[in-house]
């Protein structure tokens, strides 16, 4: 179990290099293929695929800044929960504007095999 734990946590800190850098396949790399996204104001994402195609969008567009803190993870079985807060600045890379939010997400996690990928992203902003 300590060793899911581990693996888990790992998964944060791949998203939020991935975002930092806009690294597309860093973060397909841990996308399961029934991923399900529920994005604030986006219509629902039902597929690993529709999931590369909307960070694709939002990599092509911006500049990202994004930090997360953990504020928990629950294992059970091959599931597994992580609730998180996130702080964000963004840069419209054709425009220059500006943008900032906080939010609260909640990522669950699925075992397949031995490797945990994201199965659900849901997230919303605080501001």
């Amino acid at each position: 179990m300590n060793n899911d734990r581990q693996k888990i946590e790992r998964l944060l800190h791949i998203v939020q290099e991935a975002e930092n850098s806009g690294n597309l396949d860093l973060m397909t790399s841990i996308l399961a293929e029934d991923l399900t996204v529920i994005a604030p104001g986006s219509p629902i994402i039902q597929s690993k695929r529709g999931g590369v195609e909307f960070l694709r969008s939002w990599f092509d567009a911006f500049k990202i800044e994004i930090t997360y803190e953990s504020q928990g993870i629950e294992i059970r079985e091959d599931l597994a929960y992580e609730w998180a807060i996130y702080q964000q600045a963004t840069v419209d890379k054709k425009s220059g504007e500006k943008a900032s939010e906080t939010g609260r997400m909640l990522w669950i996690y699925k075992k397949y095999d031995t490797e945990w990928l994201q199965h659900f992203i849901i997230w919303n902003t605080a501001e």
